[in-house]
């Protein structure tokens, strides 16, 4: 019998190849990876400026319902919650919010002030919210309303215009005794 007709060295020069095929292709695949550059991973600073409000999911022109979302300071302690019926994009720095409950914390991040807004604007760059509508803010002691309102997100400082209105719960305590009738 011829020794090319019995099949077994067709087969073993098969088996032969393949395997030096397969070893070709690790040894070229282990060489790549000796020349390739490291994927740069994300700066600290980057990953704390996606905190926050800076990164809401919305594309401009669209519109959320039923939105909530946590404010952040760079550090990563909570400032603040954001609850809107509506929300939507107005351009990449602008959002629209439609009956806004804003809720600050202070820094043992506990419950300091509620803001209730029908209609508000978040500057994302400032992090600056205005409402040219009726806004109210209460705490535990007190409750102010003002027409317009300017609140800055990262140091909870604002300002209200308008016909401003306070009420003040606990005066005997503010004023350090009995409270004058």
């Amino acid at each position: 019998m011829l020794p090319c007709r019995s099949g077994s060295r067709l087969f073993r020069g098969t088996r032969l190849s393949f395997l030096l095929l397969l070893v070709g292709s690790c040894a070229a695949s282990a060489g790549d990876r000796k020349h390739r550059k490291p994927t740069p991973t994300p700066a600290a600073e980057t990953q704390k400026e996606d905190l926050g409000l800076k990164n809401i999911p919305l594309t401009v022109g669209h519109e959320a319902k039923g939105l909530v979302l946590p404010n952040y300071d760079l550090e990563g302690h909570l400032l603040g919650r954001f609850e809107a019926a509506t929300a939507a994009r107005l351009d990449e720095n602008h959002v629209r919010f439609s009956n806004l409950k804003m809720l600050t914390f202070d820094a043992k991040e506990q419950p300091d002030f509620n803001v209730d807004m029908t209609d508000a604007t978040l500057n994302l760059e400032t992090r600056v919210i205005e409402s040219k509508q009726r806004t109210k803010i209460t705490r535990a002691d007190f409750e102010i309303a003002g027409d317009a309102m300017t609140f800055s997100t990262v140091t909870h400082q604002g300002t209200l215009t308008g016909n401003v209105h306070m009420t003040i719960f606990n005066q005997k305590e503010i004023a350090g005794g009995a409270a004058k009738p």
